[in-house]
């Protein structure tokens, strides 16, 4: 910011202090007051900031709007404005290409109501990785099936080769390329 720049901002602050002081019905002394300004001069305190002669530090501002009941954001001028239709496709075309963020939220709420929140944050997670990290999870995650605990019981609950004690070995092949496949 340039020192004309900061001028200029601290003049169009001040008058924005004027202004709401003016109508709260509120003297320079009694928001000098109100803000925490106590000495002799405090009216001059206030009479510097309207005049944009001073610069406050973030306390004071945040006080000042307090005291005035308005956002810090208006008092410093940055009103919120609601973004134009342009501006709504001028972000979508930067950051939402051919539609994705919707499909991918819709996704991830329809994960998260079908198989609870922790399943949902495990694929956002999961979609953060790239492909080799991704297949080292999903290949990690095959070895942890293979557990005993994942079939605790004397039967198979699948008819599953790999599951199956004598099962033929060419059986057995097929039922690991099936696990082993990138899509499984």
């Amino acid at each position: 910011m340039t020192n004309k720049e900061k001028q200029t901002f601290l003049k169009e602050f001040g008058y924005r202090v004027k202004q709401h002081r003016i109508e709260k019905e509120m003297s320079q002394e009694e928001l000098a007051n109100l803000v925490g300004y106590t000495s002799d001069n405090a009216r001059s305190s206030i009479q510097k900031i309207e005049s944009g002669k001073s610069d406050l530090p973030a306390s004071k501002i945040r006080i000042l709007a307090e005291v005035l009941n308005i956002p810090v954001e208006k008092l410093m001028g940055w009103d919120h404005k609601e973004p134009t239709e342009e501006d709504l496709q001028e972000w979508d075309k930067k950051y939402n290409p051919g539609g994705k963020l919707a499909a991918e939220v819709n996704l991830l709420e329809e994960i998260q109501k079908q198989h609870g929140k922790t399943t949902s944050e495990a694929f956002g997670l999961y979609t953060q990785l790239d492909s080799d990290d991704q297949g080292e999870i999903r290949g990690e995650m095959k070895q942890m099936l293979k557990a005993e605990k994942y079939f605790p019981c004397e039967e198979p609950i699948l008819n599953a080769a790999h599951a199956i004690e004598g099962a033929p070995k060419e059986d057995i092949r097929h039922d690991e390329d099936i696990i082993n496949a990138e899509d499984f």
